[in-house]
């Protein structure tokens, strides 16, 4: 228990070292290279040091979700390494403590750091994950940036439009192409602005589409129906819509119909697979990809701590300088894989399921190989 705790408070300090110091460069530059425009943000913020606290603390904790398996790999490595380099591990094998008995420890570290990468991407990252949306150049969320036509596929209706703002759910001058189905207004719905609303007790998810310029007879028109469902409204069916509105509803959010990836990359793992069930979106191998990997990640960040612990505990230990740059070249490697197998499966070279579990099923066995010795 003693060289648990040892190892443990070693290994805890060395992972907050490494992750200050990485986030600090990181963050260090990016400041610098956008500080006109915090800078600029900042009177109406309430000044920089607020405005660069609340930025780059959200970032913070995305930070960690992308980098938590390395470092804590790495904290592992120099825990270590700091007692090869003053010889108490040379004195723990003596006096008969094992392999496995030493790295017992960081490979709970290990454990515990996944653990809590899992339950921040689930928890907390989905909760936040808005405040990614914005770069330094947008931060007020009120930059237009070019609209995508995208189709909701469940209703066949294309949305298409000029411009869209992140924090008012806007898009300016959009064009709806209609389907036959529900071409009884003429082939598209055209207006001013949209607003993306979610369900309420009025009316389901959707866009309210103001300033319709065509059908110019908008008011007067009964709404649209489809199977049984209303798909568009007017205000000569609903009370609490206002002249030249009609609403559109949708299935479809605001930041899936921009395309934004940081829905799919942020959202909680019980969203993705509403989103894969959801037919009005029609979604690509990338979200039952991303389900996948969430499942495998905690195995193969203990993964990867199994193939790099061996090379500083493993019987033929070798130098600490040798050990950390076989560990890079280990961690390039293991990464290159991961990586590959992902970017076949969203190429559809793969399936899903397999590009996400390949990697497992490779790198697994070989950490279990590379660990053995350890219990020898």
């Amino acid at each position: 228990m003693l060289i648990d705790r040892y190892i443990t408070r070693a290994q805890f300090h060395a992972f907050l070292i490494v992750f200050v110091s990485l986030a600090g460069l990181t963050f260090v530059v990016d400041a610098f290279t956008n500080m006109e425009e915090f800078i600029a943000h900042s009177a109406e913020a309430g000044g920089l040091a607020k405005v660069l606290g609340a930025y780059y603390g959200y970032r913070l904790i995305s930070f960690f979700d992308a980098t938590s398996p390395v470092i804590s790999l790495a904290s592992a490595m120099f825990a270590l390494s700091w007692l090869e380099r003053h010889n108490e591990l040379t004195a723990l094998l003596a006096a008969g403590v094992t392999r496995w008995r030493i790295a017992r420890s960081t490979l709970l570290f290990a454990a515990a750091v996944s653990l809590l990468a899992a339950a921040n991407r689930e928890l907390v990252l989905p909760q936040i994950r808005h405040a990614f949306s914005r770069n330094a150049q947008d931060l007020r969320g009120d930059v237009a940036f070019p609209f995508e036509a995208r189709y909701d596929h469940q209703t066949e209706i294309l949305f298409r439009g000029r411009t869209a703002q992140a924090a008012t759910h806007r898009i300016d001058s959009p064009n709806l192409l209609m389907p036959p189905t529900l071409a009884d207004y003429g082939p598209h719905i055209d207006a001013a602005e949209a607003f993306w609303k979610p369900a309420d007790a009025s009316h389901a998810a959707g866009y309210l589409l103001c300033g319709v310029r065509e059908p110019v007879d908008i008011d007067k028109l009964q709404p649209l129906e489809c199977g049984g469902r209303i798909i568009v409204l007017t205000s000569a069916a609903a009370a609490w819509l206002q002249p030249r509105q009609c609403f559109v509803v949708s299935d479809v959010s605001f930041e899936q119909l921009i395309g934004s990836t940081n829905w799919s990359q942020y959202a909680s793992t019980p969203e993705l697979v509403r989103a894969i069930g959801n037919s009005s979106l029609g979604v690509g191998n990338d979200v039952p990809l991303r389900v996948h990997a969430r499942l495998v990640a905690p195995f193969l960040d203990l993964s990867l701590a199994l193939l790099g612990i061996p090379l500083v505990v493993g019987p033929n230990r070798r130098g600490i300088f040798v050990a950390v740059g076989l560990c890079v070249m280990m961690t390039v490697l293991f990464f290159l894989t991961v990586l590959g197998c992902h970017a076949l499966a969203t190429n559809y070279m793969l399936s899903p399921s397999t590009g996400a579990w390949i990697p497992l099923l490779v790198l697994a066995p070989l950490a279990a190989w590379r660990a053995q010795p350890m219990w020898q």
